[in-house]
């Protein structure tokens, strides 16, 4: 994520993930449409509570809706990455512990590493300025 417009967008949409009635409804709805009222008789929330869930939802660009009548049917915009998210958060992943040695010694690994590519920059940059003083003359 090179610009802090995408780091923002990535940010809203983590956080329609971050609340278990939105991944409930997120979950009910990789089965097809629902309406509020399908949705308050599966979940155990309120029909306004639903809805303030289904607008953050629609915000993140994730859910859109469709008028019925008086209903509104929801429905997922982009279903592969729901089903995708909710896949990856679901995986039973083992932590990783690391010991102090361990994290010391990798931090001077990535030092040696980022002294070396300043190293290497600088040396491209002070060859790239003899070439431009040669092509002077």
């Amino acid at each position: 994520m090179a610009d802090s417009r995408q780091q923002k967008a990535a940010a809203e949409l983590l956080k329609a993930f971050s609340h278990q009635t939105r991944l409930s409804i997120l979950q009910e709805l990789l089965a097809g449409p629902r309406c509020v009222t399908d949705m308050e008789e599966i979940l155990p929330a309120r029909q306004a509570n639903i809805s303030q869930h289904l607008a953050v939802l629609r915000n993140a660009r994730l859910v859109d809706y469709a008028q019925d009548g008086v209903l509104k049917c929801y429905y997922l915009c982009r279903p592969k990455l729901v089903k995708e998210l909710l896949a990856l958060i679901g995986r039973d992943e083992p932590m990783v512990t690391r010991t102090a040695a361990e994290i010391k010694a990798d931090k001077e690994r990535m030092a040696a590493i980022s002294e070396s590519s300043r190293s290497g920059v600088a040396s491209a940059s002070e060859t790239s300025g003899v070439k431009r003083k040669s092509r002077a003359r």
